[in-house]
């Protein structure tokens, strides 16, 4: 009838349109996946599978993240085994074409086996910081101030009598020998005189730190505990002038120090506080760790927990162990131990009858808070009412109540409730940019309901994002992504390198985490700059190892250096050095680094072991050469071709990351390439070419992408669509590489997909 014809003549002009676009398509690109089917059931089938999953003579399944090209390439040298001729140029081209489409490449994967969200518990990080936010919350907040250094207060006597104080300052450090005199002979007399120092450490790195004090005369140190000294020589006995405590401490938090220290009659005076920091060595602790600013103290359970499995390349939650368990109950009791002990703080009511109702408001605040939304009437009667019924005390209820709490699915799990809501957004939200469970002004917005928009969502990101533990937890990224939490010994050959002292390797890595430290404190957190500044910080005994203009004495100051040859951490000598042998670079070890952390290429472990060809074995042969021809033969050129040609182009750099131009008399072959996904190859000579190359390309953009997803929400990025990682890697792009757009957008998906 009339009304079908023009859905009849639209449908043939369809059809017309669709036969002319198909016409102009070359025959070739329409029967290649066809083609590369039809070859691969009739060649590789009978070992790989019908989807490369591995048949019982050839196991192994097939997938990766080679270029289409380079698949191709391996194809045609390598398969069918016994007769790889039976497969060669445009035909292997159909076949890795197919392969990429169907079953190779991540995103075919995910499609034949979507990898989903698992439940998870809480990570060991997520459920330290939780159990700190958790009662930090009923506290003051206390931020850092411009003022770096302890306040001291100098005493005329050993009592620190107020009407005896002489001088008040701010001291960078605490270092001091006054030896048979005083800090100011007009004021404070030799034989008697005390100090008090005043505020907080500033803590950038998790972990447990060693504190040293080292005096002949009576100190008590405190390090996050008014009450109970961490080291106590009030009153001496012995010789012994060194005494050494530790404390495990979380990273981006402020923790109230103070050192009380008295003379009285002794031959001599003198002070100096130290500290040994995760990864680094004893120092005096440095004036940028150190402000006048006054914290309250933190609750941490410092129990031992069985490390979080990281088998996929980063940290999840998704196990579960009596040893875990254990540790959660030995947590639980602990944190209740230190609550108890410092209820004064929580609980400030001395009328016995209104003392009793606060600790029960604590009671179900701290039950409710740890829940992350509000507690129904039952949850309450059953926790927090039966607990105060069945206990003695008001103190063992409420103990009881702190271990229930946080032995609950609710505090050690995510997303258990039976409803997707404000609340549940609220606390992945937080814990991808804080590690930690929502704070107030987020669970008001939950109790609003306005946290049902990505918009809503990223309002509190961005005043996450400015969080100085959303910034201790971007620089902990980055530590991880270039595997600076997994260096320890960073050392060479005395005999070549002599000046390179364990200190020296030290201040290395203080050199880079300030990099770190001041790029994510910047109002743009640039990919570019990380990968592109020739800005190094240098204190002056790395200035007089790398030959930099720095005067003696100098504390780390940033300094720009061989601008012509350095950029950004590719060159930085803390990574250059670790990634090097005792006494000769290593373009493996390098070139690994760069394709698998930096572009993103993953790197399959070596199939045979080869061990290194010592360079007293061919002492006329660079470290290029040597390289070459130790990684030629066909089992390791595959991989090799990828590693040794972005290694290479960092080969202007020694064992200790000093510049050279020539090695073995010979001038260094710094060229090198890559292949990138989409078959084109890029030549470069040399680190800086390198590094414009990586920060400018996409690969960069989406191992960043990954890598950091995998790291906020400890969950595979995959499982929230195929698509995922090209839709971040674009976002970063179309802001600029500014890192902070990517972190609040990675945060704002995580929050508004459930686990």
């Amino acid at each position: 009838g009339p009304s079908m014809f023009p859905i009849f003549r639209a449908s043939i002009l369809k059809t017309r349109v669709l036969l002319f676009v198909t016409a102009l398509i070359p025959r070739d690109s329409l029967t290649q996946a066809a083609d590369g089917e039809a070859i691969w059931k009739k060649h590789c089938v009978s070992c790989h599978g019908s989807l490369g999953e591995g048949t019982p003579d050839v196991p192994a399944p097939l997938f990766g993240d080679r270029p289409t090209v380079e698949l191709a390439e391996l194809i045609s040298r390598t398969m069918p085994e016994g007769s790889p001729e039976d497969c060669t140029g445009d035909e292997a081209s159909a076949v890795a074409a197919w392969m990429q489409q169907n079953f190779y490449s991540a995103e075919a994967q995910a499609r034949l086996h979507p990898p989903h969200i698992a439940l998870s518990r809480l990570t060991v990080s997520q459920y330290r910081n939780a159990v700190a936010d958790l009662f930090t919350s009923f506290l003051w907040s206390a931020r850092p101030n411009d003022q770096r250094g302890l306040a001291g207060s100098y005493f005329a006597d050993r009592r620190f009598r107020r009407d005896q104080r002489r001088i008040e300052r701010t001291d960078p450090v605490i270092s001091f020998a006054f030896g048979e005199g005083s800090p100011d002979a007009e004021q404070i007399p030799a034989e008697e005189f005390s100090i008090q120092w005043r505020g907080s450490l500033i803590v950038q790195e998790t972990g447990t730190y060693e504190f040293i004090l080292n005096t002949e005369n009576g100190a008590k140190l405190f390090v996050n505990d008014s009450d109970t000294p961490l080291i106590d020589v009030w009153v001496r006995s012995g010789s012994e002038t060194s005494f050494r405590a530790t404390r495990f401490l979380l990273a981006g938090r402020l923790y109230p120090v103070s050192l009380d220290w008295f003379k009285f009659k002794e031959p001599s005076a003198s002070i100096a506080l130290q500290w040994k920091p995760p990864h680094g060595v004893e120092q005096l602790i440095p004036a940028a760790n150190l402000t006048t600013e006054s914290s309250p103290p933190v609750i941490i359970p410092e129990t031992a927990f069985p490390p979080d499995d990281r088998s996929d390349g980063y940290e999840r939650g998704h196990k579960v162990s009596r040893e875990w368990d254990e540790a959660c109950t030995y947590a639980a009791m602990e944190t209740a131990d230190k609550v108890i002990a410092q209820l004064s703080r929580f609980v400030r009511e001395r009328d016995e009858e209104r003392r009793k109702q606060q600790i029960r408001q604590f009671a179900t605040d701290i039950v409710e808070r740890a829940f992350r939304r509000p507690l129904d009437e039952e949850t309450r009667r059953t926790i927090v009412d039966a607990s105060f019924e069945a206990m003695e005390s008001d103190e063992e209820a409420l103990r009881r109540i702190i271990i229930v709490a946080l032995k609950s699915p609710e505090f050690l799990y995510h997303d258990i409730t039976e409803s997707d809501d404000d609340y549940g957004r609220a606390s992945r939200l937080s814990f991808a940019l804080l590690d930690s469970m929502p704070d107030k002004s987020l669970l008001e917005a939950a109790a609003k309901g306005q946290l049902g928009t990505e918009q809503q969502l990223r309002q509190h990101a961005w005043r996450l994002v400015n969080d100085p533990r959303s910034r201790s937890r971007l620089v902990e990224f980055f530590r991880t992504w270039m595997t600076m939490d997994r260096i320890d010994d960073v050392s060479k050959d005395s005999e070549h390198y002599p000046d390179f002292t364990p200190e020296l390797a030290a201040d290395l890595r203080t050199s880079l985490d300030l990099f770190l430290q001041q790029l994510v404190s910047a109002e743009q957190v640039d990919m570019k700059q990380l990968l592109l500044s020739d800005t190094i910080f240098m204190n002056a005994r790395m200035a007089e190892f790398y030959g930099a203009g720095v005067e003696a004495g100098t504390d780390f100051v940033p300094v720009t250096f061989e601008p012509e040859q350095r950029a950004g951490i590719l060159t930085h000598p803390f990574l250059l050095s670790a990634f090097a042998y005792h006494s000769t670079g290593s373009p493996i070890h390098r070139g690994v680094f760069v394709s698998r952390g930096i572009l993103g290429r993953a790197i399959k472990p070596p199939p045979i072991a080869v061990a290194p060809t010592a360079p007293e074995l061919a002492p006329d042969l660079t470290t290029r050469e040597r390289v070459t021809i130790q990684t030629s033969p066909e089992v390791c050129a595959g991989c090799h071709q990828t590693i040794n040609a972005l290694g290479f182009s960092l080969e202007n750099f020694d064992t200790v990351g000093r510049f050279r131009a020539t090695e073995k008399d010979k001038p260094i072959d710094a060229s090198g390439g890559f292949l990138q996904r989409n078959g084109e190859t890029v030549q470069f000579n040399g680190a800086r070419a390198l590094a414009a190359f990586a920060a400018s390309s996409d690969e960069t953009r989406r191992s960043l992408a990954r890598q950091l997803f995998h790291f906020m929400v400890h969950q595979p990025i995959l499982a929230y669509g195929p698509e995922t990682i090209g839709e971040l890697s674009d976002h970063l792009k179309s802001h600029n590489d500014d890192i902070r757009h990517l972190v609040v957008e990675i945060a704002v998906r995580s929050a508004m997909r459930r686990r």
